[in-house]
């Protein structure tokens, strides 16, 4: 491990991915790193480009397929203690980006502030939600970003402001590597009136998604002006299975994973194009992926 000499506490040779994510299937990482300084993650990513090696960022893995042949070169974990400190002042939430999403809802709520509720029931952490600008149909965190402290694939540091910042569906105009912060401004409101909205959002992801099974959310994004669910259901896809996978009963956007030791990353990869063909034929509208398949 001569390219991490001095930082072997943090870097893990051929670390099993596949428990990293919410699918839970996949194979290993060549490296598998998890700063605790911003100087460790920056001399980490120094020493990857001098050497030409990937470098591959993951949060908790709510939203990536890693492949059974696993992945070469980094892949780089903030540490969730180090990075995943909230903090709040007055209506300024700020959290780091290893910070579940989970937690910054409850710590807003049980400091009345609200804005953030429609991120109930979502996995992910601080970077990867503003990433992607995680969400749902009560709305999405973006709405609510302030500034977003990044690195570059350089080490450098630098604040993204909010006049600066652009967010649409599933997507964000934040481009650099990793994401280190964010601040979120939000509301004052009665404890009673966020959890009433809150209780309303988990209720209603409870009745129509598959909130217990190893998934990774929607497997599509929705095509302009149609659902990707209601697509696959129509297309009579409900219940398919290919291997260890399987196309949800509960809501067809989502492709579950039914037995993490038997199931490999190829059932869910043939399973995604066994619908994207599906639907072409039938609708002749091709769905675009909204979760990350590695490599």
């Amino acid at each position: 491990m001569t390219i991490f000499k001095g930082l072997e506490t943090i870097v893990q040779r051929d670390f099993p991915l596949g428990p990293m994510t919410t699918f839970g299937v996949g194979g290993k990482a060549q490296y598998f790193v998890r700063p605790r300084t911003e100087d460790e993650l920056r001399e980490t990513i120094e020493r990857c480009t001098r050497k030409k090696l990937a470098v591959h960022a993951i949060g908790r893995g709510s939203n990536v397929l890693v492949g059974d042949e696993g992945v070469t070169g980094a892949v780089i974990q903030l540490d969730p203690k180090a990075f995943g400190v909230i903090a709040i002042e007055e209506d300024l939430l700020r959290a780091g980006a290893a910070a579940p999403l989970a937690n910054v809802v409850a710590e807003a709520a049980r400091n009345s502030l609200s804005g953030v509720e429609c991120l109930v029931g979502i996995p992910g952490s601080v970077g990867g939600g503003v990433r992607m600008n995680a969400g749902g149909a009560y709305g999405d965190i973006g709405e609510t970003v302030e500034r977003v402290k990044v690195m570059d694939a350089h080490g450098e540091t630098f604040h993204r402001e909010r006049e600066d910042l652009a967010f649409g569906y599933r997507t964000s105009n934040v481009s650099a590597r990793f994401i280190l912060e964010a601040e979120l401004r939000l509301l004052a409101d009665s404890v009673s009136a966020i959890n009433k909205r809150m209780k309303k959002v988990w209720i209603s992801k409870k009745n129509s998604q598959p909130m217990s099974a190893a998934t990774a959310g929607c497997a599509f994004k929705n095509p302009r002006g149609l659902s990707a669910g209601l697509l696959i259901d129509q297309a009579g896809l409900k219940g398919t299975a290919v291997g260890g996978a399987a196309v949800s009963r509960k809501h067809a956007n989502f492709i579950i994973v039914k037995d993490k030791k038997k199931a490999k990353a190829a059932d869910v990869l043939a399973l995604i194009e066994q619908v994207r063909k599906a639907v072409k034929e039938r609708f002749d509208v091709y769905l675009e992926l909204e979760i990350e398949i590695w490599p």
